[in-house]
């Protein structure tokens, strides 16, 4: 069901999956919830992001999209207005978003565009967060694949196996009870 199967895609178009981490270091446990969709409905904002942790010693609340500001106004819907996304109001009748995130990521992957075909910057240069590559987007990748993976199989728990570093996914496999 979904849009993703009516246009004949064998997949989810949401996918929500609760995780079991093992601190490699010292053997404890966690436990996590992750949801991922490339398919919403029409929204406050262009994508919810939210982060929520809760310690032994305390918990953080991070609701990343709506950056703390709401908007309400009659006859108009309630919006959550991201301010550092870009600066739509001009200054001095002069477009003033430059400093915006929005517009410093487009120049960003632009630059890196344009550095990379011109050989004077190689792609895993980029490898360092500045920009979303494969590289920097394998741990989100692998828990998803995992999940996943478990999901074809019954709700088999997945361990994730990790290189050398120690950070990046190598192999997923049917954990071993």
């Amino acid at each position: 069901t979904g849009v993703a199967h009516s246009k004949g895609m064998k997949t989810e178009d949401s996918i929500t999956l609760t995780v079991q981490w093992e601190n490699l270091n010292d053997k404890t446990l966690g436990c996590a919830v992750y949801t991922s969709s490339w398919v919403a409905p029409k929204g406050d904002v262009h994508s919810q992001q939210r982060f929520f942790y809760m310690g032994s010693n305390g918990e953080i609340n991070v609701d990343q999209a709506h950056r703390g500001m709401t908007v309400a106004q009659d006859g108009k819907p309630f919006a959550s207005v991201n301010p550092l996304f870009m600066k739509y109001t001009p200054t001095n009748g002069m477009f003033s978003g430059q400093a915006s995130y929005g517009v410093k990521s487009f120049e960003l992957f632009v630059d890196a565009c344009r550095d990379i075909n011109s050989g004077s910057r190689t792609v895993d240069s980029y490898d360092d967060g500045s920009l979303a590559t494969a590289c920097t987007t394998v741990q989100g990748t692998a828990i998803l694949e995992a999940g996943r993976r478990s999901l074809d199989s019954d709700g088999q728990p997945m361990d994730i196996l990790y290189g050398e570093d120690g950070h990046t996914p190598v192999e997923i496999r049917p954990h071993q009870f």
